[in-house]
């Protein structure tokens, strides 16, 4: 067993030291990394709001125009500005980022998101009684969080606000529920789960939270920008939207893309897959295993997922090893063993990455349903 532990510490010392060097490689190097991120379209609808035309934030030309003033022309978008997609009142938080250059706002932002995510982290291993420094490091140097810091991504805060929201109290966990409506595509399930345990005041909180963000971008941003919204979503969900690969993603419709199946795929799929998250629902009352069967399906059934987004999946991971009792030894080296694959991610073609993300989630949410099951007939 000793040496079982000094095997795993020299593991992460070694994948930490990789995802350090990768991330300081890529940022700094002649990629471009942060003028073609995800934090990049936030800088944009930052400066957008601070000049005042937050009644514009979801045009094209508008978006454009402060994109080519920031970063210039960029070859990679010779067919249009890489759209703002994310909510109004997220425009209206990073408004003070737009003070400031892209890269020190880039920097700010992920250290801040990367922050949230530790803690949310830290706080699952607490609950679960994992070891302490297991936990958070798994998290912060899997390759998806990794790819979520180079793009500087909302996901890892709002991961992270999701995993506080499970360990938290019931208000705190309603704030932070709420506060993960940053990135709206993250919460609903695990919404779902706390309306459906009778978890109403920390759903009541989250809602009265959400309201005051919708609030806030009504007054910073501008109330066009939120009837705005809804319609800007429907017209980047396509296929042939600006920055939109179907092929890349972690989700059922990825999967479909992948293997040239149509749309019965998705729906068969996405109908399992929710199937098996509300067998797990009904069998168990552990609020370790709902979470974990809510976050590891998520990323399955969204829409749009990328693989940053299995960010989510890897803290259910963490929840499974939590709630696992006797099996625990044999999941966390699945854990660790997962986490080794995945880091075939940078060696890996998009596609092949995605569909070995996609496959490690499927699995795990099987594993959810089976302790679900057992814990039931116990």
């Amino acid at each position: 067993m000793r040496r079982l532990r000094l095997l795993l510490v020299g593991y992460l010392l070694l994948v930490t030291v990789a995802a350090i060097l990768l991330t300081d490689g890529i940022l700094s190097g002649p990629y471009r990394a942060i003028e073609r991120s995800d934090y990049m379209t936030y800088h944009v609808a930052a400066r957008i709001v601070l000049n005042g035309d937050g009644a514009c934030l979801y045009e094209a030309g508008c978006q454009a125009a402060v994109q080519r003033e920031l970063i210039g022309e960029e070859p990679s978008f010779a067919r249009g500005a890489l759209p703002y997609n994310s909510p109004p009142w997220l425009a209206a938080l990073v408004a003070p980022l737009g003070l400031f250059s892209l890269q020190l706002g880039f920097a700010i932002f992920t250290l801040i998101g990367l922050a949230i995510l530790a803690v949310g982290a830290w706080r699952l291993t607490l609950v679960i009684g994992a070891a302490r420094i297991l936990g958070p490091l798994l998290i912060l140097t899997a390759w998806p969080t990794v790819m979520a810091a180079i793009r500087g991504q909302s996901t890892l805060g709002v991961a992270g606000l999701l995993a506080i929201s499970v360990s938290a109290s019931t208000y705190p966990s309603g704030l932070a529920m709420g506060l993960s409506a940053l990135k709206p595509t993250l919460a609903p399930l695990w919404a779902a789960w706390q309306v459906l345990g009778g978890h109403f005041r920390a759903a009541g909180t989250a809602v009265v939270v959400l309201l005051a963000l919708i609030a806030l971008s009504a007054v910073v941003v501008s109330p066009q920008a939120l009837i705005d919204y809804p319609a800007h979503l429907l017209g980047v969900a396509g296929a042939d939207a600006l920055g939109v690969h179907p092929a890349e993603m972690i989700n059922w419709r990825g999967a479909a893309e992948r293997l040239g199946a149509d749309e019965r795929l998705v729906i068969a799929g996405s109908a399992l897959t929710l199937g098996l998250v509300l067998a797990a629902w009904l069998w168990t009352s552990s609020r370790q295993l709902g979470a974990a069967a809510a976050f590891l399906a998520t990323p399955l059934l969204t829409l749009h997922a990328n693989q940053h987004e299995a960010v989510l999946s890897m803290l259910g991971v963490l929840l499974v090893i939590g709630a696992a009792g006797e099996l625990r030894t044999w999941l966390v080296t699945a854990a660790v063993a997962m986490h080794a694959v995945l880091w075939l991610g940078p060696v890996l073609t998009s596609e092949a990455s995605a569909g070995l993300l996609f496959g490690a989630q499927l699995a795990w949410l099987l594993v959810v349903a089976a302790l679900a099951a057992r814990s039931g007939r116990s």
